[in-house]
C-alpha cells in the first residue's frame, strides 16, 4: 500500500473500542477512523472524534471500499463472523482476543485469512509492553542462564459487569489467556501440561455458569521448566500484574506500575502511590504500540507478528485448563 491515508472502521464501541477509537484519533495522524458501528451509539464519542459515519449495522463497514481495515473490539461470540465478512471484502483485520472460543473455529479463521490474502493481528497486547519486550530481550542474552521457574500474578482491579463475564467465555479464555501467551513469547517454548485449582469468591453467580473467579495454576513446559500463575477478577487496591523469572544465573523481575514514583518515608509511616486502576492504563503504551504495528504492517506488506495460530496455542491451552478445573487433574495440551 502507498502512503496515502489509511482509513479504518471499527465494530465494537465499548470500554476497549472507545480506547482504541481515541488511541487512533490522538496518535495517528496518517490513519482515518471513518466509521464506527455498535448497537448503542455514544453520540458523545462520535463528536468528539469527529467520526464521520456511525452506524449499528456492521456490514455498512464491511461493504466500504474506502474503508481498508477493520477493528473488531465487539463481544468474542460475535468475532468469526465479522472476521469472515472482511476477509472476504478484502478487508485487514485488528481483533481482540481470543477471536474464538474453540479450536475449529479458529482453524477456519487461519483457513479463510490464508485463502483470502489479508492480514489479522490479534490484540495480545502485552508482547507490545516495553517492560516484557527488555524481559524477553534479557533472557535471550542469556542474562540469568536456564530458566528454572517463572511466577506470574494477575489480577484485576475490579470485577466486570456479569453480563460481560457470562460471554466472555470464562476465567481461563477471558483472563488467563494473556498469561498463557506471555509465558510462550518470553520464553519461546510450549506449554505442555496444566493444573488448574480455581473457586468463586466474589461473584457467586458465576457458579451457575460453571465459571470461577480466583484461581491457581500450575505449568509445565518443554525443558522441565515450572510454571504458575495467580489470577483474581478483583482486588480492590488497582491492578495487580507482575512476572518474576528465576534462572541458573540470577532472576528477572518485572513489578507493577504505579500512578507515580513518589515514596514518602517518616518516623510514623512509609507510602507510595497506589497502583493504576485498570489494564487500561497500565497498559496504554502497549495499546498504541500494537495498533502502530499493525498500521505500519499495512503499509509495508509484512505480516504482523501477533497473528491467529498464536491465540490458537493458547486457547489450546486454556481449554486443557477447563479440563483440568472439570476433573481435579493436571492434562496434557493437545496441539
Amino acid at each position: 500500500m502507498d502512503n496515502k491515508i489509511l482509513q479504518v472502521g471499527l465494530i465494537g464501541a465499548g470500554r476497549i473500542g472507545k480506547m482504541h477509537a481515541t488511541n487512533i484519533a490522538n496518535n495517528f495522524p496518517e490513519v482515518k477512523l471513518k466509521s464506527i458501528a455498535d448497537p448503542s451509539i455514544d453520540k458523545e464519542l462520535i463528536e468528539s472524534l469527529k467520526i464521520e459515519n456511525c452506524y449499528t449495522n456492521p456490514d455498512k463497514i464491511i461493504n466500504d471500499d474506502k474503508i481498508h481495515a477493520v477493528i473488531i473490539t465487539s463481544p468474542t461470540p460475535t468475532h468469526i463472523n465479522f472476521i469472515k465478512k472482511c476477509a472476504k471484502n478484502n478487508k485487514h483485520i485488528f481483533c481482540e482476543k481470543p477471536i474464538a472460543f474453540t479450536v475449529n473455529k479458529i482453524i477456519e479463521v487461519i483457513n479463510i485469512i490464508e485463502k483470502e490474502n489479508v492480514f489479522l493481528q490479534v490484540g495480545l497486547n502485552r508482547r507490545f509492553d516495553n517492560h516484557f519486550q527488555e524481559m524477553k530481550k534479557k533472557l535471550e542474552d542469556g542474562s540469568i542462564g536456564d530458566i528454572h521457574t517463572i511466577h506470574i500474578t494477575n489480577r484485576d482491579s475490579s470485577i466486570p459487569k456479569f453480563k460481560f463475564l457470562r460471554s466472555s467465555g470464562g476465567l481461563l479464555l477471558d483472563m488467563s489467556i494473556h498469561d498463557f501467551d506471555m509465558v510462550q513469547y518470553l520464553t519461546g517454548l510450549n506449554i505442555l501440561e496444566i493444573f488448574v485449582n480455581g473457586n468463586v469468591f466474589i461473584e457467586p453467580d458465576l457458579k451457575k455458569i460453571g465459571d470461577i473467579d480466583t484461581a491457581t495454576i500450575t505449568l509445565e513446559l518443554e525443558n522441565d521448566i515450572m510454571c504458575s500463575i495467580q489470577n483474581c477478577r478483583q482486588t480492590h487496591y488497582g491492578y495487580d500484574q507482575r512476572i518474576e523469572i528465576f534462572g541458573s544465573e540470577g532472576s528477572l523481575f518485572v513489578d507493577n506500575n504505579h500512578e507515580n514514583l513518589c515514596y514518602l518515608f517518616t518516623d510514623k509511616d512509609t507510602t507510595r502511590a497506589r497502583l493504576m486502576n485498570s489494564f487500561i492504563e497500565r497498559y496504554k503504551k502497549s495499546f498504541i504500540s500494537e495498533l502502530n504495528h499493525f498500521f505500519e504492517c499495512i503499509h509495508s506488506g509484512q505480516k504482523p507478528i501477533v497473528g491467529p495460530r498464536d491465540i490458537l496455542s493458547a486457547v489450546q491451552v486454556a481449554i486443557a485448563g477447563q479440563k483440568s478445573l472439570e476433573k481435579n487433574q493436571p492434562q496434557k495440551v493437545i496441539r
